[in-house]
């Protein structure tokens, strides 16, 4: 668990929160000189059959930590807008005429990024031995959908950054009933070289 977000976080807005329980075994919630441990699972339980059980102090430490950390998360975003907007609407929207324009492409909140996974497919050749290997790739890149023509379905920044959030918070919640491909975690936030705030470009979209 994480018991203190930092100021360009804002996972709780996207199904998730510092103290989310979802999907995991166990939780590890720090108590400073130790940690309290709650079980999410039959798996989870097996692994921690052995532990002594946590006294009524240390469950108060743990529910005050997670109160906390969730009050600290105040700048979010919406999207259910977002949900109810047609593609074509929001692919076509002017606003991204406005947020690609300081955009460098350098590809940092990629990098940082805990959730993209974008690939190459490349064979590498040694004599007559090969093999094909999936490489990391980013989408921010120009190089990436470049076709063997020499055809690019996205030549321009414009295309790239719509590409970008449209992935995220349109395509795939409406693959994966709804579940936005952003976790909130705020690195692009803190590392992005001319400050694009996600948060900033997913408020207009939900506009």
């Amino acid at each position: 668990a994480c018991n203190d977000p930092c100021s360009t976080c804002f996972c709780s807005f996207v199904n998730c929160g510092p103290h989310h329980e979802e999907g995991l075994d166990l939780l590890l919630v720090d108590l400073g000189q130790g940690y309290l441990v709650r079980v999410l699972s039959e798996k989870g339980a097996a692994l921690a059959a052995e532990l002594p059980d946590a006294d009524k102090a240390e469950e108060q430490a743990a529910e005050e930590a997670r109160t906390k950390a969730g009050e600290m998360i105040t700048n979010g975003v919406g999207t259910e807008r977002i949900a109810e907007k047609e593609v074509l609407e929001l692919f076509n929207d002017a606003m991204w005429d406005r947020v690609y324009e300081s955009c460098l492409n350098c590809g940092t909140c990629t990098f940082v990024c805990p959730t993209c996974h974008c690939f190459d497919i490349q064979d590498e050749v040694k004599g007559e031995d090969g093999r094909r290997v999936r490489n990391w790739d980013y989408c921010m890149s120009w190089l990436f959908t470049v076709h063997g023509t020499g055809h690019n379905p996205r030549p321009s920044k414009k295309e790239r950054v719509r590409q970008r959030f449209m992935h995220k918070f349109k395509y795939i919640p409406m693959k994966r009933d709804g579940e936005i491909g952003c976790v909130g975690c705020g690195r692009c936030v803190q590392q992005c070289p001319v400050n694009i705030d996600v948060r900033e470009v997913v408020n207009q979209m939900n506009a």
